[in-house]
């Protein structure tokens, strides 16, 4: 799935727009059946919310079931001028059906998913080989992998004793070094290229201490272990798991990192309040959105054309066309987008005072 701020050229482009975020599950009969009408249902709810013609004819047009992929997914869709120019499957599903027509692109169920977003890699080692996994959490299957094979000889004999016996201990200990060190090296160079924010070690337990004591300090970092060895015949589901309960860990570190960064800036390099959270947006110095859709529903701002994108009224729009009124939270989050700057979606209250927005600072 393309990050957000890939969307930034396609979010200047003039709408209207139509969004449609969509169970498009089929692992079951009731499924199935859901999605073979979803393309009517949505292309009604779109007609229905002002969308032309054109938008609701692609709408209907559209493929919409996930078949062969398992597990809750959903589709997430833009349409503009009777083309679908955004067509992503993203796990998880939406609370309702979300089927709009309005002046700007809503990216919040997109971003819903990338607020919990991680990049990282599962390793399992075993005695002479590795396997290394690639994940971007809200991307179906690995995104790379790469399978190492090292040496095995001597790995599974079995030594009678004596003087020899001593020999092959050496031998085989020597082995398993390199295979780690191997397996550790093109770990550290997928670190070192950047964006992976965590390092799932898995596998048979010797090998996975000879990977991690030739990681580098930066790898080393990273590593969280499990203890089930998956390749062994153990539970995959359970192992899946517990990778899973790494990952929301590390999103969640991430949430808390934000506030405490937001509580630490605020009065110089950090917005606390909502009309502040709009200048600086405006003034493009947001290096990060801490946003909250649920504290923000009901409000509205003016979608603009161009710089500075959004405005509390057309005083503060500064000649720039007015594209229309936009619900606020999906109008903040494409500002965001288009000044480059990154953005952390929170639940209801958790930001100070019950704010729907707050800002960290670029300067």
């Amino acid at each position: 799935m393309r990050a957000l701020a890939d969307l930034a050229e396609l979010l200047r482009d003039p709408g209207p727009w139509c969004t449609v975020h969509a169970e498009v599950s089929t692992g079951t009969v009731t499924a199935l059946e859901a999605t073979d009408v979803l393309g009517q249902n949505v292309s009604r709810a779109l007609g229905q919310a002002g969308a032309s013609q054109d938008d609701v004819r692609a709408a209907e047009r559209l493929d919409w079931p996930a078949e062969g992929i398992g597990g809750p997914v959903s589709r997430f869709v833009l349409i503009r001028a009777g083309e679908v120019v955004v067509n992503e499957l993203v796990p998880g599903i939406p609370r309702a059906l979300v089927a709009e027509a309005g002046p700007i692109a809503n990216l919040i169920p997109l971003a819903t998913v990338r607020g919990a977003d991680v990049d990282y890699l599962v390793v399992e080692a075993e005695r002479a080989d590795a396997e290394i996994r690639r994940h971007r959490a809200s991307a179906f299957g690995p995104a790379d992998r790469r399978e190492l094979h090292g040496e095995t000889d001597t790995l599974t004999k079995v030594p009678l004793g004596g003087y020899s016996q001593g020999k092959y201990q050496h031998r085989t200990e020597e082995i398993w070094r390199r295979n780690g060190a191997e397996v550790a090296a093109e770990v550290n160079r997928l670190v070192e290229d950047g964006g992976v924010q965590l390092v799932v070690l898995a596998g048979d337990e010797r090998a996975r201490l000879k990977v991690q004591d030739a990681l580098s300090e930066r790898a080393a970092g990273l590593v969280q272990t499990v203890g089930i060895n998956a390749v062994a015949g153990a539970d995959r589901a359970r192992f899946e798991q517990e990778v899973d309960a790494l990952v929301a860990g590390v999103a969640a570190r991430r949430q808390r990192e934000t506030l405490e960064r937001l509580v630490a800036g605020l009065g110089s390099y950090a917005a606390g309040g909502w009309a502040e959270t709009v200048r600086a947006l405006q003034e493009a110095r947001v290096e990060t959105l801490l946003l909250s859709p649920e504290a923000a529903e009901g409000r509205t701002l003016l979608a603009l054309d161009a710089e500075p994108w959004v405005a509390q009224d057309e005083s503060e729009s500064l000649g720039v066309p007015v594209l229309g009124p936009a619900a606020a939270a999906p109008a903040l989050l494409r500002a965001a987008v288009l000044t480059r700057a990154d953005t952390v979606l929170f639940p209801l209250g958790a930001l100070d005072g019950g704010e729907a927005a707050a800002a960290l600072l670029r300067w």
